[in-house]
């Protein structure tokens, strides 16, 4: 029982509580003293708390937060990175790099095609032939594949 009352006693104190509720919080609260005290501390919370908050303080004076975010730049060290990164240099900086790459790239892709040198491992597998073979003693076995390196 003291778990379910524990749990409605916020409500008690608060005005959501329905009447025949609140007659069966009661009941059980005058019965139960553990109850009870755990009724009065979390009055004694309450109070507290409406006791700290004045009506009208809660807001900063003006212009609280131009000063705040003042300091805060103030605060802040000037990097050689923030030329960069907080300016339309540093964008248009980016930007031609980007493209540099993008026009160099494309250079590359296109000149080394053109060359052969960009087919893929079945090209140089089909081109790749053995033209000693591999076989005899260690020495002649080293020399065979001395000669296919050599040779290609």
């Amino acid at each position: 029982m003291h778990g379910s009352i524990r749990d409605r006693l916020e409500d008690l104190l608060g005005a959501d509580t329905s009447a025949a509720r609140r007659q069966e919080i009661s009941g059980h609260i005058s019965a139960c003293s553990e109850c009870a005290s755990e009724l009065e501390a979390m009055k004694t919370q309450a109070q507290m708390l409406r006791s700290l908050k004045a009506p009208g303080e809660l807001e900063p004076a003006a212009g609280f937060y131009a000063r705040v975010m003042q300091r805060i730049e103030e605060r802040t060290k000037d990097s050689i990175w923030s030329a960069f990164v907080y300016s339309s240099f540093g964008n248009r900086l980016a930007y031609a790099s980007l493209t540099l790459v993008v026009v160099l790239g494309s250079y590359v892709v296109a000149h080394e095609s053109r060359d052969g040198h960009l087919q893929g491992q079945s090209m140089i597998a089909q081109s790749f032939h053995y033209d000693a073979p591999v076989t005899g003693d260690q020495t002649q076995q080293r020399d065979a594949v001395l000669e296919n390196f050599a040779s290609h």
